[in-house]
């Protein structure tokens, strides 16, 4: 199992509860460039935190992306966006090739609205991935964030096996 997480606060997080040699945690963002990029970092306390049992003691890490903010202010205005950091940026196709990294099972694709970047950055990836798990949202929560036509439109080769409600589980049709 491979994780990418840009946010130090968010990696702490997995390296205290992910106790495992398979899993193996990379301190990049995914994009579609190499290189450098400005994270726009959340911050905040869930209103529910008990009931829901996510606890961030270092702030709200979960609602970050390397795409700033839009209506995810107003659709949860307990999270704040009060800086920013710098982080490292990979494609995804250039951390397979890295890696030597060949089919990939399931990619579980959580980028706060910067799902294009990903697909941006993976189209060779993406050939080789059998099913894709992402959110979406119909209201762009991040400044570029795609709707769920957007998403399905420049991922033609994948088809819709399940909606849950801005998440979805997408089918590679040219791979059993």
């Amino acid at each position: 199992m491979f994780s990418f997480e840009p946010d130090p606060r968010a990696r702490k997080r997995y390296v205290d509860k992910i106790n495992d040699p398979r899993a193996k945690l990379f301190a990049v963002a995914i994009s579609s460039e190499n290189g450098e990029a400005q994270f726009n970092v959340s911050d905040g306390r869930h209103p529910d935190e008990d009931e829901i049992g996510i606890h961030c003691q270092e702030g709200w890490d979960l609602s970050g992306s390397l795409r700033k903010p839009k209506a995810h202010v107003e659709a949860h205005p307990w999270v704040t966006f009060d800086r920013t950091i710098t982080v490292e940026t990979m494609k995804l196709d250039t951390w397979r090739k890295e890696n030597r990294v060949g089919d990939i099972d399931l990619i579980w694709a959580d980028v706060q609205g910067a799902e294009a970047d990903l697909i941006a950055g993976g189209t060779e990836a993406l050939k080789k991935t059998r099913f894709i798990y992402t959110e979406y949202n119909d209201q762009e929560l991040y400044e570029g964030q795609m709707n769920l036509a957007s998403l399905l439109r420049i991922l033609p080769d994948f088809k819709l096996l399940h909606d849950y409600g801005n998440d979805v589980l997408l089918k590679n049709r040219n791979l059993s």
